[in-house]
């Protein structure tokens, strides 16, 4: 199979990215760098390694959507013991098993879970900019002119923070529904920029992450991700590790 086809069935990106990924020398088949788009690899037998990473087989990669219910810790064990992600996945096997971010106790919605740490860690990191969408219930409900502002810069005590994007849903009676986009996963960032604008979150929701949706998941459910939602995600990753090196929960 040839090498830019197999890291495509892998999901490590489009055609086009797994590519540039070969020819920046990103690639090593058995410990030697292949920048031939032509070179065959079989990835069940030859140990490919994508900057710096092993690339887990199509088989042995697992990455699961599952709807974190409201009241639940993103964590895997708990010291007082409250409800965490343990309760939901209690067989993890023998490897281990990661959450791709975190959401508060209060938030609810998409939260990833896979073995591969190593593209959580890429999609978590700060400059790999993955879009996250929210669906929050605020109140009082929000006027334009309050939208604009929080599509605005807003200071916080840790820094500055200006949305992708900010957009008025359905109104509520004394309640108003905005959808947030964020491409950073700062400390409960959606909460302290509503609350620095005068808002009181009432219900906060993740509804995607990168290009996967929370769809008709209901609390506590998950499913696989298709082959294409997994592509996605190693393309955004893949993106990521392209880019030149310069000098959490929502």
């Amino acid at each position: 199979m040839r090498i830019n086809r197999a890291l495509a069935k892998a999901g490590c990106g489009s055609r086009r990215a797994v590519e540039e990924l070969v020819r920046a020398g990103k690639v090593r088949v058995n410990g030697v760098v292949v920048t031939e788009l032509s070179a065959q690899v079989d990835p069940e037998k030859d140990r490919l390694v994508v900057s710096g990473k092993k690339l887990r087989s199509t088989t042995s990669c697992k990455f699961i959507a599952f709807y974190k219910p409201r009241g639940v810790l993103s964590t895997w064990k708990d010291e007082r013991d409250r409800k965490c992600l343990a309760d939901y996945f209690p067989a993890r096997g023998s490897g281990r098993v990661f959450a791709v971010g975190r959401l508060d106790r209060d938030s609810e919605g998409l939260l990833l879970i896979t073995n591969d740490g190593n593209l959580a860690h890429s999609l978590t990191h700060p400059s790999a900019q993955v879009p996250r969408i929210y669906e929050v219930v605020v109140s009082p409900p929000p006027q334009p002119s309050s939208v604009e502002s929080l599509a605005g810069i807003t200071e916080l005590e840790d820094g500055p923070v200006q949305p992708a994007g900010v957009r008025l849903c359905r109104p509520r009676a004394k309640l108003g529904v905005l959808e947030i986009t964020v491409k950073e996963g700062r400390n409960r960032l959606v909460r302290r920029l509503l609350a620095a604008q005068g808002f009181v979150v009432r219900r906060l929701t993740r509804r995607q992450f990168g290009g996967v949706k929370l769809d008709k998941l209901r609390p506590g459910t998950k499913r696989e991700l298709s082959a294409r939602e997994l592509a996605l995600l190693r393309e955004l990753a893949a993106v990521n590790q392209l880019k030149p090196t310069s000098g959490a929960m929502l």
